[in-house]
């Protein structure tokens, strides 16, 4: 069963528990659970795309762009992918470290040396290894009033405001566990220092353009054949067009998750973690980074990956996001070379990950 950790206020979503393999010993053919899918629910859009090792990528597409819509959503539209984006703003940071310019284990305040003075101890104490596995004791989110105030700032300055307004009191801290949006902004706000330009800018120059993503961008996707996001107001759908100001979380919540690509290249994305965790890109993370990036922290999260090991193993390393309009989810199995990326332009998470877990056990040889 699937668990999803909610905020006070839900702006992204993790699954707490991890997908189980071999739903069912019987293998059926991926396109046949991916049309199923779909017509169990075909007023929405739905996208899936599939590959294992070398092989060729699958991708599929099915649905209006809108609610009971006419225009088909394209193969190549981008969609609204939530906190996996947290997997993102953690490989920017492992890329820094590969680079020498930041330490997981130092305290921030060694890189917010203008800043210092007005933050608390706890959070001038804190380091990059606890906000990226939510392990800082931060909240999950700012507070509304804080929320509301910042909600047009312009992405750096909202990530200085929201933070300034926050990081003088202090901080229930346990060392456990827990979900946090405002660990992720705090760890775009240091990066932000560190380098001098935008963690937006760093992005796509030392992600989006090197490594081929040309979908990768910000916000709600645009494109006229792209999934619209939908809200459920009493219960109906409403679709939310992309050029209003709450398609998505304020712009600086960036690092915690406002990305949004196609599924080729959110595929592409597994893949690189794939490559460089065995040794094979070393232009993208080092072997050591990629894998601190899937070794658990606490209650199997490790930096911007949820983590399920047996052994000490990693035998499926994923993400699932949600600005609560959208849902996606980027599953991979290492030893199978596996990666799975789907999407609907809903809050349906319940549609995304059966079908995801099927795909799972359609397509590992030996699903246990």
């Amino acid at each position: 069963m699937f668990k999803i950790w909610k905020s006070k206020v839900l702006l992204f979503a993790v699954v707490s528990t991890i997908l189980p393999a071999g739903v069912s010993a019987q293998k059926r053919d991926p396109s046949e659970l991916f049309e199923n899918a779909a017509q169990a629910n075909p007023q929405f859009a739905l996208g899936v795309a599939y590959v294992v090792g070398q092989n060729e990528p699958q991708v599929k597409t099915s649905g209006p762009t809108t609610f009971r819509g006419s225009t088909a959503v394209a193969d190549d539209a981008a969609w609204h992918i939530g906190s996996i984006g947290k997997s993102f703003t953690s490989t920017l940071v492992m890329r820094l470290v590969d680079k020498g310019m930041v330490d997981l284990d130092n305290p921030i305040d060694q890189y917010l040396p203008s800043h210092k003075d007005s933050m608390h101890p706890d959070w001038r104490s804190l380091n990059l290894r606890q906000l990226l596995s939510h392990t800082a004791g931060l909240p999950a989110n700012p507070p509304n009033k804080v929320m509301r105030k910042t909600f047009n700032n312009k992405p750096s300055a909202g990530r200085y405001a929201a933070l300034s307004a926050m990081w003088s009191e202090p901080l229930k801290r346990s060392g456990e566990f827990s979900y946090s949006n405002v660990g992720y902004v705090l760890t775009g706000f240091v990066v932000e220092e560190v380098t001098k330009s935008t963690w937006e800018e760093l992005i796509q120059t030392e992600i989006g353009m090197p490594f081929g993503l040309r979908s990768l961008g910000f916000g709600a996707p645009v494109p006229q054949d792209a999934a619209t996001g939908h809200k459920s107001i009493l219960g109906i759908p409403m679709p939310v067009p992309p050029q209003n100001p709450l398609s998505d979380n304020p712009r600086w919540m960036g690092p915690a998750g406002t990305l949004h690509l196609n599924l080729r290249d959110l595929m592409k994305w597994g893949q690189l973690h794939l490559q460089a965790c065995a040794g094979h890109r070393n232009d993208f993370l080092e072997l050591t980074s990629c894998q601190t990036m899937r070794t658990p922290v606490s209650t199997g999260y490790g930096l911007g990956w949820v983590i399920q090991t047996t052994e000490s193993k990693p035998t499926a390393v994923w993400h699932n996001g949600s600005n609560t309009m959208w849902y996606a989810v980027l599953y991979m199995v290492p030893e199978d070379e596996l990666v799975i990326a789907a999407a609907t332009n809903t809050y349906s998470p319940e549609r995304v990950d059966e079908l995801v877990k099927k795909l799972v056990s359609a397509l590992t040889p030996n699903p246990e």
